[in-house]
């Protein structure tokens, strides 16, 4: 070959991957997401050259973004959407359970946010397929109720306030959102509605809760909440919406007591580790109150069983409830025909909007003329500041856990140390719900949130917590109600149903409708032999009637056997066969230091 020839060979050599295309990629299906929404392209083979061409594009729906996947506690998986909605065109966000991709209840989500959707069945298969295969498998952990996850705080909005340790997406109730958007700043609502409230107790308090909801969890305290009560014009509201603008829009945060229990669970799981506010409890039905008051702060959801089999993860949350109404709980429940549990008057602290000092909830006015006008200028403040400080504070307090649940404990401890030895746990716990509302102040304060002197929240909180303790009491409550309903039923029945141990015994045939037992002079005094089904169903009524029979003894009212029984054991003059009774000595609590009467020989 020569010199030429090789040196054109060479040229040709190193030239021709310059020249040469690359081999066109074969034509295949593909979704692509356009400006004017989400097409599938098709392909197609001609059946007498081979070759593969491309289908005219096909309309899925409106663009639509795969920002990832996501499974939640149950371990069930979702893929991450979001899109802006036909309209207004504002962003829509969605965790869609895989579960339920291709089923009509997915198109109906997706409809129903604003996204529109082809309709045909064609066009629909090719969506599913795509959604569950899609491009954008970043993986976040879902969540349906809002507070502390991962590190970082979920408001009821889905707003993510911190930076949580992996990609977080909540999917709970946005039903409130626009009610937690922030207006102003942590200053401006520092100079205003703080400054306003200073020195009152019942706007304190109603800070303090919404500032402590966020700490139950590092003192393992359950829900709870706070009711204020009293006439209308007192300040309740107004205190109730100060609390309110801590997290943001006081007017629109307002939930009804008459709400159905699955929204009240829903509305609870956003608020998680947050403030729930219910206003006017009078409003509500006594039943759906009642149910209510237990569904709250038992803190779990409806049990409910899954279609594909199981049952469904339950909703849990852990809220502090801030409450309003013209009467406090018992007494709405009363009025209903029903009673109060001990444990719902606990859950729900009662204590009079009314401070004392002849201001209504207010204690201090700051040079304005009157409570009213007060109540109008903080009314005003808490409209134009609100949503910055809740999310300041838990910002501030997300990384010292360890130290503020120190401090909490220190708390509890320090006010529980200063109720008497006797002082039921009852009362206890609701001192320490007080307590953390009243560190949870101290905390924003050091923090710069209120300008307040230090101490001042801690007052305050312990000046509307031995309001309650007037009213309520030291002792166990529901030792009280058992006691209560003891003597109310002696007032209704100590002498028209019972038999007179005189005429049992003589000729003439006693003659007492629906008796309940025997009644006797005793050296003086008179004693009640009480049949034990009369007892169960009607003294102790709702309760376990050997621990109503122990309490009533301790109170002085029935008298134990020698063997430590609550019957004892009795032959009356109209019937020789021993029986068993339960002897009363006394129709109402006759020992005041609370010691049992002497045992029967």
């Amino acid at each position: 070959m020569s010199a030429q020839a090789d040196m054109q060979h060479l040229k040709l050599a190193t030239s021709s991957p310059k020249k040469s295309a690359k081999p066109a990629a074969p034509l295949s299906p593909r979704t692509e997401v356009w400006k004017e929404g989400v097409f599938y392209i098709g392909t197609k083979v001609d059946p007498q050259t081979g070759d593969t061409s491309e289908l005219p594009p096909l309309w899925l729906c409106d663009p639509l973004e795969i920002m990832g996947r996501g499974m939640d506690e149950s371990s069930e998986h979702y893929r991450i959407l979001r899109w802006n909605s036909r309209g207004n065109h504002h962003e829509q966000q969605h965790a869609l359970n895989l579960g339920i991709v291709g089923d009509r209840q997915s198109w109906g989500i997706l409809r129903a946010g604003g996204l529109a959707l082809a309709t045909s069945r064609r066009a629909l298969e090719c969506l599913a397929a795509w959604l569950q295969t899609g491009d954008g498998d970043t993986m976040h952990t879902v969540s349906h109720r809002g507070g502390w996850n991962l590190g970082a705080y979920v408001l009821p909005s889905g707003e993510v306030i911190g930076n949580p340790s992996a990609p977080l997406f909540y999917n709970g109730d946005r039903s409130h959102a626009p009610a937690y958007r922030a207006r102003g700043t942590v200053e401006s609502w520092r100079e205003n509605v703080a400054r306003l409230s200073s020195g009152n107790s019942r706007p304190m308090l109603a800070i303090g809760a919404a500032l402590a909801a966020p700490l139950l969890h590092l003192v393992g305290l359950e829900s709870g909440g706070f009711h204020f009560f009293g006439p209308s014009g007192c300040g309740k509201t107004t205190s109730a919406n100060v609390g309110a603008s801590v997290w943001g829009m006081p007017r629109e945060q307002v939930l009804n007591w008459d709400a159905t229990a699955l929204a009240l669970a829903n509305a609870a799981a956003a608020r998680n580790d947050g403030l729930m506010l219910l206003d006017e409890i009078g409003q509500g039905n006594p039943d759906a109150v009642n149910m209510a008051a237990y569904r709250l702060f038992n803190g779990t959801g409806k049990m409910q069983g899954a279609r594909e089999g199981g049952n469904r993860e339950m909703l849990r949350w852990r809220i502090l409830v801030l409450s309003t109404g013209e009467i406090d709980l018992a007494s709405f429940m009363q009025g209903g025909g029903r009673r109060t549990r001990a444990g719902q008057e606990v859950r729900l602290a009662s204590l009079p909007a009314d401070a004392g000092g002849g201001m209504g909830a207010f204690e201090r006015l700051h040079g304005i003329s009157d409570s009213n006008r007060l109540a109008k200028a903080l009314e005003k403040a808490a409209g134009e500041n609100y949503g910055t400080v809740g999310r300041a504070f838990v910002a501030f307090v997300a990384d010292k856990a360890s130290e503020i649940a120190l401090r909490l404990q220190i708390a509890i401890s320090e006010l529980s140390d200063s109720l008497p030895d006797e002082t039921s746990g009852q009362v206890r716990r609701v001192a320490a719900r007080f307590a953390v509302t009243g560190e949870a102040l101290e905390i924003a304060t050091e923090a710069g949130f209120t300008g307040w002197q230090t101490g001042e929240g801690r007052a305050a909180i312990r000046r509307c917590f031995f309001a309650w303790l007037e009213r309520y009491g030291v002792g166990n409550r529901e030792d009280e109600q058992i006691i209560d309903q003891a003597e109310g039923w002696f007032s209704a029945h100590a002498y028209g149903r019972f038999i007179d141990w005189a005429d049992a015994a003589g000729d003439k045939e006693p003659d007492v409708f629906n008796a309940a037992g025997y009644r006797r002079r005793d050296g003086g005094d008179m004693t009640w032999l009480i049949s034990p089904s009369v007892f169960a169903l009607e003294i102790a009524e709702g309760y376990d009637k050997t621990a109503a029979a122990d309490i009533l003894a301790k109170a002085g009212m029935l008298q134990k056997g020698k063997d430590g029984k609550v019957t004892t054991t009795h032959r009356t003059p109209d019937m020789q066969t021993p029986r068993r009774f339960y002897k009363f000595v006394s129709p109402v609590r006759s020992n005041g230091k609370n010691e049992p009467p002497p045992l029967i020989e």
